[in-house]
């Protein structure tokens, strides 16, 4: 904002396939982009600066030559990440639960 007041951010960090799985297999990106997040304060998310913030993110990823992107989202946040171009990976993991249906304080 122009008085300096932060009301988006993205958080990212650049990770390479071939630590993380221990080894290199050629159809894999030696370098990655993970994103963290995008926050954005709830009196601003109707503006698209979400998006903006993601495609930032790409134009400074294509710019240092990494094509590739994982993210983990849920609810708004993957409906963003979509809307930006993100597919839905089915062979990462999912996030699972056990308890009473009743004792969770999310739905």
């Amino acid at each position: 904002m122009p008085a300096g007041q932060l009301v988006g951010e993205l958080r990212a960090h650049e990770r390479s396939p071939f630590l993380e799985y221990g080894e290199w297999h050629p159809d894999q990106p030696e370098r990655e982009m993970v994103l963290d997040g995008v926050l954005v304060d709830p009196r601003y998310r109707r503006l698209g600066l979400g998006r903006r913030l993601v495609t930032a993110l790409l134009t400074g990823m294509r710019e240092a030559g990494i094509d590739d992107a994982a993210a983990v989202a849920a609810g708004f946040g993957t409906d963003l990440l979509l809307a930006c171009g993100f597919e839905i990976e089915a062979r990462r993991a999912a996030a699972l639960r056990l308890g009473h249906r009743d004792k969770r304080w999310f739905s």
